[in-house]
Parts: C-alpha cells; structure tokens; sequence
C-alpha cells in the first residue's frame, strides 16, 4: 500500500504523521479527519486564526491535498457555499526541501 505523510502545522508547530492507505483517494478524507480531531482537542477559534493547516505528501514528496483549519471552522458555522469545496487538491505540487 502507498504511504503517506500528513504535516499537521498547528500553533507553530509541526506534527509529521505517516499513514499508508490504499489509494490517493483516500488522503484527503483521512485528512479531513484528522483536522475535525485536532479542532475538537483544541479551541477551533484559536485554531482557525493561527493558520493551522494539514498538507498530504505522497511517497515521491508530491503535495496530493491541503485543508486549512479556518475553512472548517467556517464550514461549521455557516451554511456550506457553493464555492466552498473542501480539501484544496494540488496534484503535481512537490514539497520543498
């Protein structure tokens, strides 16, 4: 199975995950599970305000899917906009460094 690294960025501070699923497609909602988790441990306001993001890698280092902390917190506080996709994917993107 692929391998995955989710950066948790949070406050400051970089949390690395590594996960191996069976498919991309399964990134970006275990992304999304993962940020719903980190909000309910957390203050979502403080959350949302400090930048907080998870980014997806694939084994090659390529960035495969983003979610942004605040885009949740808005998400759950408000009707859900027709502009208001989710996760932003980023196929192709390769991680720095």
């Amino acid at each position: 199975m692929p391998t995955f690294r989710f950066e948790t960025v949070q406050f400051g501070r970089t949390k690395i995950v590594e996960e191996e699923l069976s498919s991309a497609d399964l990134a970006s909602p275990r992304a999304l599970e993962m940020a719903h988790a980190a909000l309910v441990a957390e203050d979502p306001a403080g959350a949302a305000q400090s930048g907080s993001v998870i980014k997806v890698y694939d084994a090659a280092g390529y960035l495969v899917a983003t979610v942004n902390f605040s885009d949740l917190v808005r998400d759950a506080s408000g009707p859900r906009s027709s502009s208001s996709k989710g996760p932003i994917e980023e196929p192709g993107v390769m991680r720095s460094g």
